[in-house]
């Protein structure tokens, strides 16, 4: 049988398995056209958060496989517990194959390529350096492609110190490890694709095409958690939740984090009545551990006033608001007196576990040690910060309190922190408490995102990352300022040495409006003026920048209502950020960060 064959024979869902089979298809077959073997070759696999990315890898070098390659290296993220999951899931996954963990350099030297190689590393520039010296000592590569498969792409294998003419270990110790083979194809994946596509082209690491696989029909994701209008599962808490809990000033538990406890105690009594033994809670506060800890104790301090209060009236009638709310969207939710009785039997027999999961804590998920956390048994509830941003899967997540903000917002960071997104849950009884504010953010970012993947579905050319004002797409130390465009929404932008050819031209399109200051107009209109304006140093006004701008808003928005505002007869002195003729030099876009690649 094939490689792709035995892969797909251990997938349950036969959505599952189309989905995996059209998936390697297109990644291979764009390969195929593409890659010379005397060359290295980068591109993206992109999904969404907690959309079975590893699944869809796993068919890939499955197929890559029935193709004749032979040796593929696949990279997590810098974390023990991720590294150990993924390589567990490979080596039950793809039967057929050599599969080496990163500390197996010992049987790695034994394989003789005679069935295909996985070798599972952290992106650790230890473990990455150590590796580029096998690969180099051993000489496996000598004449064969090489496959790397790099998970959380945008994490931490970009160059962090391109602004400064310098190379960060990781990125370096990857640019090493491509080489040591005479071709490589190297496969980003990610569902936060900002940083990968804003790599110019010079870096060495933009993609040269994009392969985008849908989520399947049961997946729960941005359109459900985050839409317009607001989705029942949001449930808003106040703004200062976190200050007040952070303070810790009284021993009153804030409204929304009581409710949010309340919510999975009724959800965990569901589940014990249907027979089930998981379910867990995410509490995503920032990333300082001491404010973990607060959480920790407020939590199990209320957990604990519960167990003694449980039959005071107050308690009854909290508990009865929250099975209300979870009744109304599920009718068929067991009676009040049932779940009452569940989560009575919950707290008496201690079965909530509190978990701080931080950079602190020490959390073996290894299956054979009996001390170890699995989230997929009992009724957890994880606290953290950002090791619950990326990578790990909380299996039967079904509440989610979310409270962090930052200073700086990034968009690739933030939308990484969905860590409800998925397969799962139970929809009905998904709760999220957030505040407002935060909830209305992580709409903008679904539009965002959903208005990403339609421009890289249909190629790469002229790409825009529209962003609702104050956001950043990713960290500003990955993308080289030299070749990218930002142009910040509610600023006027002019020419300093304009093109001065089309003024007539110019003239007479704008005379129609007469005294009019700002008139209504079309996107062909606008996009008809910037082409006559520019300035002879394309570096200081770019005008297709402006209309990649105009093409993108209203793409994103199409009934975005576009002005002339049509100023006459001015004297603006040179050197002041504005040129002196300024009719149609200037653009304002109002509400919008957008990014662009220049190269």
């Amino acid at each position: 049988m094939s490689y792709i064959g035995t892969y797909l024979n251990t997938l349950q869902s036969n959505e599952l398995r189309e989905s995996v089979v059209n998936t390697s298809n297109e990644l291979v077959s764009n390969i195929s056209s593409r890659f010379s073997f005397a060359s290295q070759l980068n591109c993206l696999l992109l999904g969404n958060v907690q959309s079975g990315k590893t699944g869809q890898m796993l068919g890939a070098i499955s197929l890559l496989a029935d193709k004749g390659y032979r040796l593929f290296i696949l990279l997590t993220t810098d974390n023990v517990d991720l590294q150990r999951q993924t390589y567990n899931r490979v080596k039950k996954s793809l039967l057929d194959f050599n599969v080496i963990s990163e500390k197996e350099e010992v049987l790695f030297e034994q394989v003789r390529l005679t069935k295909p190689t996985v070798i599972v590393l952290k992106k650790n520039s230890r473990v990455l350096r150590k590796w580029k010296d096998i690969l180099v000592n051993t000489d496996i590569c000598h004449g064969l492609p090489l496959v790397i498969f790099d998970d959380e792409a945008d994490a931490a294998s970009l160059n962090t110190k391109v602004n400064s003419n310098k190379v960060s270990p990781i990125n370096r110790n990857l640019s090493l490890i491509k080489k040591t083979s005479t071709s490589s194809v190297y496969i980003e994946v990610t569902a936060t694709p900002q940083a990968v596509l804003l790599q110019s082209l010079v870096s060495g690491w933009r993609p040269s095409f994009v392969t985008y696989f849908k989520p399947g029909s049961q997946y729960l994701g941005g359109n459900f958690f985050y839409s317009d209008p607001t989705s029942y599962c949001a449930k808003f808490t106040e703004d200062n939740e976190l200050d007040k809990i952070i303070a810790d000033d009284d021993t009153v538990t804030p409204d929304g984090l009581r409710d949010s406890i309340l919510t999975f105690l009724e959800v965990c009594a569901y589940k014990k009545i249907k027979g089930e033994t998981n379910c867990n809670f995410m509490i995503h506060p920032n990333v300082k551990i001491d404010v973990h800890n607060k959480f920790v104790n407020r939590v199990q301090e209320f957990l604990n006033l519960l167990e003694v209060s449980q039959n005071e009236k107050g308690f009854e009638k909290a508990l009865k608001n929250i099975w209300t709310d979870l009744q109304h969207t599920k009718p068929d939710f067991p009676s009040f007196e049932d779940i009452q009785n569940g989560v009575t039997d919950i707290l008496d027999n201690t079965e909530i576990m509190v978990v701080p999961l931080n950079s602190k804590s020490f959390v073996c998920r290894d299956s054979s040690n009996p001390d170890a956390l699995d989230l997929s048994k009992g009724f957890n509830i994880v606290i953290g910060g950002n090791t619950l941003g990326r990578g790990i899967t909380f299996p039967h997540l079904q509440t989610v309190y979310y409270c962090r903000s930052a200073k700086r917002m990034q968009a690739d960071t933030f939308w990484q922190h969905s860590r409800i997104f998925g397969y799962d849950r139970e929809k009905e009884l998904v709760r999220i408490f957030i505040p407002q504010p935060l909830y209305k953010f992580f709409v903008e970012l679904n539009k965002s995102n959903e208005m990403l993947i339609e421009q890289v579905t249909h190629g790469l050319e002229n790409l825009q990352v529209i962003l609702p004002a104050d956001i950043s797409p990713t960290r500003k130390n990955v993308l080289d300022s030299k070749y990218l465009n930002a142009i910040v929404g509610g600023m006027n932008f002019f020419a300093s040495n304009p093109v001065d050819s089309n003024t007539d031209v110019i003239d007479s399109i704008v005379s129609q409006y007469g005294d009019a200051l700002s008139v209504p107009t079309d996107k062909e209109t606008v996009i008809n003026l910037l082409q006559l304006v520019g300035s002879y140093d394309s570096q200081d006004f770019s005008s297709q920048k402006y209309i990649s701008c105009v093409h993108a808003l209203c793409a994103k928005r199409p009934s975005v209502k576009l002005r002339l505002i049509v100023r006459k007869n001015r004297e603006i002195s040179k050197g002041t950020g504005q040129g002196k003729r300024t009719s149609a030099n200037c653009l304002i876009i109002n509400s919008s960060l957008l990014f662009s690649k220049l190269i």
